[in-house]
């Protein structure tokens, strides 16, 4: 199949794609995050455990998570990232989102989560245990809010560490989402966000990863519902983070298009994405710090 072929082909699947994707927010409403299906406990122990550890990857090296407190940005379906941190010593883990997707979940999961990972002390895996089956909404909080005003839905507390999977290449406006929580970042706050930047309909994503920077932003939108990429790129959220007064925002590529579909994945994409930097890239973390005193991460306060 020659390139234009090619091109026109999996610019006509992409469209179908985003008519279906269209037509099932209308039908159902945001109810499916991730692949992982509800009944599946074993897939759901295993899907979080992968999160978590790469979210400790990208963290400073040597830092301490007792007595922090963690913020993390539309969960999903699960708190259980929050168990863990709350394992390793955390003081509190606060989640806010903008669908109860998590409000419902089992609490008797979390203790199938937790005696899959053997780390941290003894002490605080029982009070983690003991935390995610009580009411306490101020250790182990859940705020939902269609606004997604983060100060609000974070209570008005602050923060040591912020994270993110999968969530920011889901906001309308990511610049917004960072203006909001930079207001309850502490100094010298930790921020670490995973971010999916390829096509997410399952089966072109395999074969056409670029596949919805093919489109003119208003066809594109012309799909538009909750939930749909937004399409920033890693230099545009480095550039919203450094606006707000972060340092060191970096973004730090996990993985690149296959290199069998490297020159077609990169052909045919619309302004102004044609011949853009880093269109290589299919996901990453995104991580900054705020300045100022009490930052040092190998004590905890």
């Amino acid at each position: 199949m020659t390139p234009v072929l090619r091109n026109l082909e999996m610019t006509l699947l992409g469209l179908g794609f985003l008519g279906l994707a269209w037509g099932k927010s209308k039908l159902h409403g945001y109810t499916t995050p991730n692949r992982v299906a509800a009944a599946d406990l074993e897939g759901k122990v295993a899907y979080l455990l992968d999160i978590f550890a790469s979210l400790r990857r990208f963290m400073p090296p040597g830092f301490d998570l007792r007595g922090r407190d963690v913020l993390e940005l539309s969960p999903g379906s699960s708190r259980g990232i929050g168990m863990l941190f709350l394992a390793l010593g955390a003081r509190s883990y606060h989640a806010i989102d903008m669908f109860d997707l998590a409000g419902s979940e089992d609490p008797a999961f979390y203790d199938k989560l937790l005696d899959r990972f053997p780390e941290g002390r003894k002490a605080d895996r029982e009070r983690a245990r003991t935390l995610v089956h009580t009411a306490d909404k101020r250790e182990f909080g859940y705020a939902v809010g269609r606004d997604f005003d983060i100060p609000r839905l974070a209570g008005q507390r602050s923060f040591d560490l912020i994270i993110s999977c999968a969530a920011f290449e889901h906001y309308d406006d990511p610049a917004q989402a960072i203006a909001g929580l930079t207001r309850v970042a502490r100094p010298g706050c930790q921020s670490i966000h995973i971010i999916d930047l390829q096509t997410h309909s399952r089966w072109i994503r395999e074969r056409d990863p670029n596949n919805i920077y093919r489109y003119p932003e208003p066809l594109y939108r012309f799909f538009r519902f909750p939930g749909q990429p937004n399409r920033h790129r890693p230099d545009d959220y480095v550039r919203s983070f450094a606006a707000e007064g972060w340092s060191d925002a970096r973004f730090m590529p996990s993985r690149t298009i296959d290199p069998c579909l490297h020159e077609a994945s990169l052909r045919g994409l619309a302004r102004p994405f044609a011949g853009k930097n880093g269109m290589s890239i299919l996901d990453g973390a995104l991580t900054g710090r705020y300045p100022g005193p009490g930052g040092d991460w190998g004590m905890a306060s």
